[in-house]
């Protein structure tokens, strides 16, 4: 039995496989090897699912069309986590008030129209706003991200419900604090 690992800690055992004794190298049945690649495929697309894209499949497969098939998958969870940590990296910018935020234009496909909507809204919100209204929503931004984390360092958790047509607002501390922001912005004119 041989256990297979990845970046994840230990991923399954698998049974069948033994060494050749002329040459001491690991001979693999190659419906087991196959059976291994299928569990590994579905290991990685539940962790992706479930938002872990830290997840890697072996690549250590004497067929080379499932060695490639590995690679090319971790290659490819590579890739999404790439372009989902530039848009994460931006937004927090963006949540922070940085108005000058942009993703970089190495994005291509949905990624890409994505990145330039993305740029897009920015532009527009920082063209509204103006030079003056840009330093100003920073500003308050800023204050309202200063007293969002000292509400967390609290230790009180957020909750999110989605409320029905006929739903009041209940009052809470983060809705305390919606009120806040929103009074801020009110007096905010461009």
């Amino acid at each position: 039995m041989v256990e297979t690992t990845n970046s994840s800690g230990r991923n399954m055992a698998h049974q069948d496989r033994a060494d050749d004794p002329d040459t001491g190298a690991a001979v693999t049945d190659p419906g087991d090897e196959k059976a291994r690649f299928c569990a590994e495929i579905a290991a990685l697309a539940n962790a992706a699912m479930n938002g872990d894209l830290r997840r890697r499949m072996n690549a250590d497969y004497a067929d080379p069309d499932l060695r490639r098939s590995a690679v090319i998958l971790n290659e490819l969870i590579l890739s999404i986590d790439g372009n989902l940590s530039d848009f994460n990296d931006a937004m927090a910018a963006f949540a922070q008030g940085d108005l000058r935020v942009s993703v970089r234009a190495k994005h291509r496909g949905a990624f890409g129209q994505l990145q330039k909507n993305f740029n897009l809204a920015v532009a527009t919100i920082r063209s509204v706003l103006g030079e003056q209204g840009s330093e100003r929503f920073t500003d308050k931004a800023t204050k309202f991200g200063r007293m969002l984390a000292a509400f967390k360092s609290k230790g009180t958790a957020f909750g999110v419900r989605i409320p029905g047509e006929d739903a009041q607002p209940i009052p809470s501390p983060p809705h305390d604090l919606w009120l806040k922001l929103a009074d801020a912005l009110d007096d905010f004119s461009i």
